[in-house]
């Protein structure tokens, strides 16, 4: 049977995105960061993402632990590299800035920085390259998943659009119109999230509104003289899709 925590293929401070030499408190903050940007998503990739990073901080986050990894990964290119760069609090030339001299280095990776090339992240500063973090599986689409996506807004619009104008139309009108813009914004969180598998972010809001607007062009050809009236519930099921999905 395997350890329980057994640490990942990948170096831990990798996971972690924190420096070798960071403290105990930046990668606590790193892991509680990352920790909660992963979030509870059942998506396989995103519960893999989380699995490294407990791994990692139960390693990490143990001052014995950490002392026997960091002994044992001493040999490694990874050690090399981090022996080699100038020892914390020397002031050198920054790389990015060869004006400029500086005694920051990247939380992450080491790499001297100064005021002018720095991005600061909620685990620190860090140089450029090392904050272009990847995106969070959640907020990323795959091409079959657009695909999915734009089917499921195109045919959703037309089925609601269908409903509304042949059933929903009475209820278009006045105080009503806010309980068919509701029935929009959830039908169209509902569907995108089924087509996606949760997914969330820009592309999924753009789907979602794409087949409310479907949705009110198909209303509108039905019953074309009550077009502006369809639009205070197309758009209040906008607004709803984009905070449920955003």
């Amino acid at each position: 049977m395997p350890a329980q925590d057994s640490p990942p293929e990948r170096d831990l401070y990798e996971v972690l995105e924190v420096s070798p030499n960071a403290s105990h408190e930046v990668i606590e903050a790193a892991y509680r960061s990352l920790s909660a940007r992963y979030g509870a998503d059942p998506d396989p990739a995103v519960r893999e993402r989380r699995r490294e990073l407990d791994a990692a901080w139960a390693i990490l986050g143990d001052p014995r632990r950490r002392a026997e990894y960091d002994t044992g990964r001493r040999g490694s290119s990874a050690g090399t590299a981090v022996a080699d760069a100038p020892p914390p609090g020397t002031v050198v030339t920054c790389p990015r800035d060869p004006a400029v001299e500086t005694a920051l280095r990247c939380s992450r990776c080491g790499t001297p920085i100064c005021p002018r090339c720095l991005v600061q992240t909620p685990v620190g500063a860090r140089c450029r390259d090392c904050a272009r973090i990847a995106r969070n599986p959640i907020y990323t689409l795959t091409a079959g998943g657009m695909a999915r996506a734009a089917a499921a807004s195109l045919i959703g619009g037309v089925v609601m659009g269908l409903a509304w104008g042949l059933i929903l139309l009475p209820f278009t009108f006045g105080f009503f119109a806010i309980f068919v813009g509701a029935g929009l914004g959830y039908a169209f969180t509902r569907v995108l999230e089924v087509a996606t598998g949760r997914k969330r972010g820009p592309a999924v809001v753009a789907f979602a509104i794409g087949g409310i607007l479907v949705a009110w062009a198909v209303m509108t050809a039905l019953v074309p003289q009550v077009w502006l009236y369809g639009a205070l519930p197309a758009g209040i099921g906008a607004y709803l899709a984009y905070m449920n999905l955003r």
